[in-house]
């Protein structure tokens, strides 16, 4: 079978090979569709201005931004500006920087003062606190007159408590047994002239006392101090006796042989034993009076200024300096000592209100 040739009058042969024909009628949309098949050949200046605007990125041509210059950069190679950093940026990497070794540094130094320094002595949990800061257990003389006190703290101290509490409970003035040092003395004083306190101790919380320990002349002793049910305060003082704790009480009264009311008449017929409190400075002495060393008596419950005087230079008075650690650059400088001290009424001119230190007894108010 032979295929139809085409006639020369059909549109159908003058179209070349693979386009299809178009029906008569629909020419004009023939040659529209035409010409998005069959492209005409560009111009080189259609060429170029094509490929340049294809170049420009989609981004630049919806929103184009202009970049700032490094005000330092402009009219300078590509290499010389490279690294180059606005100044602002210069100052935050610079204090980067410094932080960077400031901080290790800082961590090194506390690190360093944290482990050396010395733990704070803090009672909790209802744990009384007894450190005594020993740094060499060898050098802790457990035969001195503290040593009843160190070796075994918290018993001590719980016993003098105790014996405050069993004062609070006596019924009637009744002293009980087993609470004074040199009792016969303290029961003879008390019934001529009273208990020294008229209100019970507050024992119930004990981390509330302040505790410090002492010794005068191989007698060691253990102070409380707290306050009354009154709020008035109270310092107690303990002696460890061979018949066991116990509460000195002519140290806790601040007894003297001479109350101080009657103190400036009773030195006029002869010398008394008084407790005090002395204090010490060098303008108290005067060029006028070189031959006589002034201390400030304070008497207990006594509102009275006297003055004391010891002879210049005079052992007595070498004693009752060494209490204040004058002459000494070592240690700091005393104020307000307790001191046993004997007086009298002195030779020579004196006011009403100045007594002469004959004696130092005690450098605390227990004596030996």
């Amino acid at each position: 079978m032979t295929d139809n040739p085409i006639s020369p009058d059909d549109p159908k042969g003058n179209l070349p090979q693979g386009m299809r024909g178009v029906p008569r009628g629909v020419q004009s949309k023939g040659k529209a569709r035409q010409t998005l098949f069959l492209k005409k050949p560009k111009s080189p200046e259609g060429m170029s201005l094509d490929e340049e605007t294809a170049a420009i990125p989609v981004r630049e041509k919806i929103s184009p931004l202009k970049t700032d210059k490094h005000p330092k950069s402009e009219g300078k190679d590509i290499d010389e500006n490279w690294g180059n950093v606005p100044a602002g940026q210069q100052g935050a990497r610079g204090l980067l920087w410094t932080l960077a070794f400031v901080v290790p540094v800082l961590a090194i130094v506390t690190a360093f003062v944290l482990i050396n320094q010395e733990p704070t002595a803090t009672p909790s949990g209802g744990q009384l606190n007894f450190n005594f800061n020993v740094s060499n257990e060898d050098e802790f003389d457990f035969t001195g007159p503290r040593a009843w006190f160190e070796e075994n703290p918290h018993v001590h101290y719980v016993g003098a408590i105790d014996i405050l509490d069993r004062l609070n409970q006596a019924e009637g003035g009744k002293i009980p047994d087993l609470v004074f040092r040199r009792r016969d003395f303290a029961l003879g004083e008390i019934t001529d002239n009273g208990l020294g306190w008229d209100s019970d101790f507050m024992t119930a919380d004990p981390r509330s006392f302040k505790w410090t320990i002492g010794d005068t002349d191989n007698t060691g002793f253990l102070i409380l101090e707290g306050l009354r049910k009154d709020q008035s305060p109270f310092r107690a003082y303990f002696v460890n006796s061979e018949q066991g704790l116990r509460m000195d009480w002519a140290a806790s009264t601040a007894w003297g042989e001479v109350p101080p009311a009657d103190l400036f008449s009773a030195v006029e017929q002869r010398e008394g034993m008084i407790r005090c409190i002395l204090d010490k400075q060098p303008h108290y002495d005067s060029k006028v009076d070189e031959q006589r060393s002034w201390f400030l008596v304070v008497l207990p419950g006594s509102e009275k200024q006297v003055w004391g005087f010891a002879p210049s230079g005079s052992p007595v008075d070498r004693e009752l300096l060494a209490l204040f650690n004058f002459g000494d650059f070592i240690l700091d400088r005393q104020e307000d000592v307790r001191a046993v001290i004997r007086v009298g009424n002195g030779k020579g001119d004196l006011k009403e209100n100045q007594v002469e230190i004959i004696e130092l007894l005690a450098g605390e108010w227990v004596l030996p």
